[in-house]
């Protein structure tokens, strides 16, 4: 259910009876700018710890437990051309607590601790906590250097600056960076603040035993004005090099890192996008995969061998973990395996297969109250409604020749090694 609350704030509605929660996600959505990443990342760490009811991430965490251990969080998300400020929030329904004597049910309850962490921060003195903005400042520091701790997202992020060379919101990471966040004031934060709440595109979904009645009525509570609806699509759209971006670093890895990128021009609004989402179950995205099975089963040259499709920005990357000295046999086998589906070289079992495996992951999904939130924004940005039973009948339509046409479009633009250092020698390129 497709509600608008008012100009630039939507509502979908998912009623259902299947769960005995009842979730909240509330999506403040802004165009990304490379600029704004690291404030809006930190805005959301300051607001996640604490109202002016609620002064202590303590005395935030009791009222969680008055809730019944409601669960509450705060995350930023890069979605294509867009930056999202996610609020989430679960509570119990409580015709599911035998003891529940409050006048008030969990759902408004919770909606009330929502309106209190967006609208009434802990503000004294008109700016936020200097205590609180310090101390989460920090926090988000540590967070950013310890992402580089997990290697294989280090080598993700390394081969993303390389893809997206000179477009810093693309290439950095969704919490900022390091360089910035020493800069931020609390007026820096405060003033990003006011610009969400003032200008965001906000996107609110609700799933659980819950009428519209009730959920608009919580929202009419929320002083949201009335604000531009977005313009612009979330797609970002590049032009391929025709020059491949190749780079490497030295770290104190036993398994190097080997990811390669690829541009796939085909988004989520595409006559293409479910065959290119069929495309990349057989390349790699799926167990039953060509990169699983020839790289890592036959070859037995990869620890892992995966790929990932993003069709926000057109981007198709691989993964695999090996030994150094093989990096060049993998691609080469990983390019045969692209080659290979480029020249329509894929059985009609595997494709059988992967279409299974595609339709059980779709099912799965519908056990998931957050991934149902989650795909109720994607849905809203890309004004695509698509009814399971639509999104079956297209599976089951696309063919080996769809696949084909799909990997003729994959072109090579980057490759990132991330290698212990008594291999650095064999390799010349260095970012």
């Amino acid at each position: 259910m497709h509600v608008r609350i008012r100009d630039g704030v939507i509502l979908d509605l998912l009623p259902t009876k299947k769960f005995k929660t009842i979730g909240i996600k509330v999506d403040f959505v802004a165009p990304l700018q490379a600029t704004a990443i690291t404030a809006r990342a930190l805005l959301a760490q300051v607001l996640e710890t604490s109202t002016a009811e609620y002064p202590t991430q303590t005395a935030l965490a009791r009222q969680l437990s008055r809730l019944y251990g409601a669960s509450f969080g705060i995350s930023v998300v890069k979605l294509g051309t867009k930056h999202v400020i996610r609020l989430t929030c679960s509570v119990v329904d409580e015709q599911y607590l035998a003891q529940y004597q409050d006048t008030m049910p969990l759902f408004e309850r919770g909606m009330a601790l929502l309106k209190a962490v967006l609208f009434a921060p802990l503000l004294p003195n008109g700016n936020f906590d200097p205590t609180t903005f310090t101390q989460q400042r920090q926090n988000l520091l540590t967070a950013i250097k310890s992402l580089d701790d997990d290697k294989q997202y280090l080598a993700n992020r390394r081969l993303q600056e390389l893809l997206f060379t000179g477009q810093p919101a693309q290439a950095m990471s969704a919490l900022g960076d390091v360089t910035t966040l020493g800069e931020l004031t609390a007026n820096d934060i405060l003033a990003t603040y006011h610009e969400m709440l003032a200008h965001d595109a906000v996107h609110v979904a609700v799933i659980g035993n819950v009428s519209e009645k009730r959920v608009t009525t919580a929202l009419a509570a929320w002083p949201l004005a009335e604000r531009l609806e977005p313009t612009t699509e979330p797609y970002y759209r590049w032009t391929a090099r025709s020059q491949v971006q190749a780079g490497d670093d030295e770290a104190p890895v036993v398994q190097a890192k080997l990811n390669l990128a690829y541009q796939l021009p085909i988004y989520r609004s595409d006559a293409d996008f479910l065959p290119a989402v069929v495309f990349n179950a057989a390349f790699g995205g799926t167990p039953l995969s060509l990169l699983f099975t020839n790289v890592r089963e036959k070859a037995s040259l990869a620890y892992y061998a995966s790929s990932d499709y993003n069709p926000f920005t057109g981007a198709l990357t691989v993964q695999t973990g090996i030994q150094a000295q093989n990096q060049e046999r993998v691609i080469a086998i990983v390019t045969e395996q692209l080659q290979a589906l480029q020249a329509g070289k894929l059985s009609t079992e595997l494709l059988a297969e992967v279409k299974a495996s595609l339709l059980n992951a779709r099912l799965a999904s519908l056990d998931s109250p957050q991934r149902q939130l989650t795909g109720a924004l994607n849905s809203g940005l890309t004004h695509l409604q698509e009814p399971l039973t639509h999104w079956q009948e297209k599976l089951a339509q696309v063919t080996v020749a769809d696949v084909q046409r799909v990997a003729q479009q994959v072109s090579l633009q980057a490759t990132y090694c991330l290698h212990g250092k008594e291999t650095g020698d064999a390799n010349e390129t260095r970012v």
